[in-house]
């Protein structure tokens, strides 16, 4: 579980920095066409050109690791939804993203988060405003991967 938040990390970051960087430059393609003065054309073309080869990649790269960081969460998300249906049978709206998530049960509003102790053991930290649960996250996966190396 740890390896997969780790692995989702970098990419959640990335995605969203390439993704902001990606259509600024496109944007300003769209303000550059629109606003500047129609005297000097091949400036603007140039322009809109350097623009538009440096924001695509950028969109790209934005898009391909949103998909890397789609994988690890789903894969995480999975495992979290799975032990939280052991305990929390009736729970609705569940909602995870990186470490943290919340999930409501017959009216119920719960908060939970991902914690690794100092002995190692991995543990969801479920809250609501009455109490604080722990439930044990295992260590082997369904197909015998472990998610603790």
């Amino acid at each position: 579980m740890e390896q997969l938040i780790n692995a989702a990390t970098i990419p959640y970051y990335a995605s969203a920095i390439l993704l902001a960087l990606g259509a600024t430059l496109l944007s300003i393609i769209v303000f550059t066409f629109i606003l500047e003065e129609k005297e000097n054309v091949k400036k603007r073309i140039k322009l809109i050109i350097a623009l538009f080869t440096i924001g695509m990649p950028l969109l790209a790269s934005g898009f391909y690791c949103k998909d890397i960081y789609d994988k690890c969460n789903n894969q995480a998300k999975s495992i979290v939804k799975n032990i939280i249906a052991k305990e929390y049978p009736d729970a609705t709206e569940f909602e995870f993203e990186l470490d943290e998530g919340y999930f409501v049960e017959n009216g119920i509003n719960y908060e939970f988060q991902y914690q690794k102790n100092i002995s190692g053991e991995e543990k969801l930290v479920v809250i609501n405003n009455k109490q604080i649960k722990t439930l044990d996250i295992p260590k082997e996966t369904k197909n015998n991967e472990s998610t603790n190396d």
